[in-house]
């Protein structure tokens, strides 16, 4: 205990003050009692962390009032300002080396339960706000404040909303940070004179809120300076509106969200270079239509990532320094009416130098529309700044639409210099399963093995049943990558056969990447004579002496 507490306080204050400001206001006094040292730490670091929910059941009364937990962060505010003549007002100039500056708050995080902001008990139809939360972020001790985080938990299924009042925070004009969780943004009435305005907010991230038609975009057009923007799974009034059924309607709770939607989407960002989003599938929302899309003006756009059902997606203005978009597009478990191609969705970023791609089946990259033409419904565009790819997807057992996918794909990257973690397993099938279900067992397993060092004997070295790569769409031999910058492939796998696709995968490009230097394989639990790491020299040599061609890359053996 000694030592931990000497290696402990021989840390410079810049980190002690990176470390507590992580902790909850609550913990001020076990780590003051752990060391003195830490006391005067608490009063000079700039984060406060406020949590609701320890004091749930604080009160004796069964329903929780959360007094003592308002009264104890008032007490905290006033405590950490900087009353004239006290040491922490004499020095709060000197930087705290946590970039800000001692006794003022920078950092807020406030995680509220919905008794935190609402009267009455949560089935009640009309709880109101009590206004308790909305009088701590006015408190003048935040008033200075850079990042602010709001987190509302969800109890139960009466879970409801907090709507912070934006346009009436004193830390508007200072915010760069701002992230809410479960919280509801209603637009200012048109009577109001308040305008909202956010002139250093540089990242804003909302995950699972409720924003009212037009705030999106009202709350973009406050923050010029907005960089970074992360939308997960957040809920809008559709630009139609609801029918006048539907506003005659009372609504019950504040989450009856009949009459919202997570599209379709528009949104303008002139100054925007990073920008996450994720929208979970719906029912209501699968239907096929004409304006249920995606459509992003981010002209200054470097990263993008996408997680969700494959939708209509476009960029209305070209994005030239875009230089990576991770892609994850998931369909299971979802009875949409019309999955849009994957192809169709990275068409509007050619211009990308890395992509990470993630699909249920690779298959669904050249999905196009029945009798229509595979390149001009469903085909890949061409990325010709196209790096780095990264593929994680699924293939149908013996589907000729699996190398028909892997052709587009390499045909769309002449650039193409890092083929980095390429994961493919085969998807889940019952015929197959059948017929290796006879194989298992102590006895099984013992005569996989042999047949297996039956195939790799000297007498049966070259019989490895690795036909069908030659029948292999001949739109792959002549991919521009292959010949002229194709230099690395990782391969991930578990293989299920000897002659799956991702072996004969493996050796097609051991045969025809001309500079490949590099190949490393991860192929599973196979037995190690049968392992790739020692059958993907022995194809390259033999296939470059059969054609009469030096290895002039300097292919090293795979790990």
């Amino acid at each position: 205990m000694a030592a931990a507490a000497d290696r402990l306080s021989v840390l410079p204050d810049a980190v002690l003050h990176r470390v507590l400001s992580f902790a909850e206001a609550k913990d001020a006094a076990a780590t003051s009692a752990l060391s003195r040292r830490w006391r005067p730490l608490w009063h000079q670091t700039t984060a406060v962390n406020l949590d609701s929910r320890p004091y749930r059941y604080h009160d004796d009364s069964p329903d929780p009032k959360y007094d003592a937990f308002f009264s104890h962060a008032h007490a905290a505010f006033r405590h950490r300002s900087c009353r004239p003549g006290s040491p922490i007002r004499r020095g709060y100039r000197r930087s705290n080396g946590d970039g800000g500056e001692r006794g003022l708050i920078m950092r807020l995080t406030l995680s509220l339960e919905i008794g935190a902001y609402r009267s009455g008990r949560p089935w009640k139809p009309d709880p109101e706000d009590d206004g308790r939360a909305t009088a701590l972020l006015a408190d003048p001790a935040v008033a200075g404040l850079e990042e602010l985080r709001i987190s509302c938990e969800e109890e139960s299924e009466y879970s409801y909303h907090y709507g912070p009042p934006l346009s009436y925070l004193p830390c508007a004009a200072t915010l760069r940070v701002l992230e809410l969780r479960r919280c509801k943004l209603d637009s200012p009435p048109p009577t109001t004179t308040t305008t909202l305005a956010l002139p250093r907010l540089t990242d804003l991230q909302l995950h699972g809120c409720f924003l009212q038609e037009g705030c999106l975009q009202a709350l973009v057009d406050a923050a010029p300076g907005l960089t970074t923007l992360s939308l997960l799974d957040v809920l809008h009034t559709p630009a139609g509106g609801s029918s006048a059924e539907e506003r005659r309607r009372p609504r019950a709770y504040d989450h009856d969200t009949q009459g919202c939607s997570r599209l379709p989407l528009r949104l303008r960002c002139p100054a925007l270079t990073a920008f996450f989003l994720q929208i979970n599938p719906s029912e209501s929302g699968s239907k096929p239509d004409a304006d249920s899309g995606i459509e992003l003006d981010m002209p200054s756009l470097r990263f993008f990532r996408y997680r969700g059902f494959p939708v209509k997606l476009s960029l209305t203005s070209p994005a030239p320094a875009l230089e990576r978009v991770d892609m994850y597009t998931r369909h299971h478990g979802h009875y949409l009416w019309k999955l849009e191609p994957t192809s169709r969705m990275l068409r509007s970023f050619s211009s990308m130098r890395a992509l990470k791609l993630r699909l249920d089946l690779i298959e669904d990259i050249v999905t196009a529309a029945a009798g229509g033409d595979a390149e001009e419904e469903g085909g890949l565009p061409t990325f010709p700044n196209l790096k780095l790819l990264e593929l994680d997807a699924e293939y149908q057992y013996k589907e000729s639409g699996t190398a028909a996918a892997m052709a587009w794909l390499l045909g769309s990257c002449p650039a193409m210099a890092d083929l980095l973690r390429l994961s493919l397993d085969m998807q889940w099938d019952y015929h197959h399963r059948e017929r290796t279900k006879a194989a298992c067992g102590p006895f099984g397993v013992s005569m996989d093995r042999f047949q297996r060092l039956a195939s790799m004997s000297a007498a049966h070295r070259g019989v490895v049943e690795l036909g069908e790569v030659s029948e292999l769409p001949a739109a792959m031999t002549t991919s521009s990558c292959l010949g002229t910058s194709l230099r690395k492939v990782t391969l991930r796998f578990k293989a299920k056969e000897v002659n799956c696709f991702q072996v004969q995968l493996a050796r097609f490009l051991a045969e025809n990447a001309m500079v490949l230097e590099e190949m490393h394989v991860d192929n599973g639990s196979w037995f190690w004579p049968d392992h790739l790491c020692h059958k993907v020299p022995r194809w390259r040599a033999e296939s470059f002496k059969k054609r009469k061609l030096m290895d002039t890359a300097g292919f090293r053996r795979p790990t």
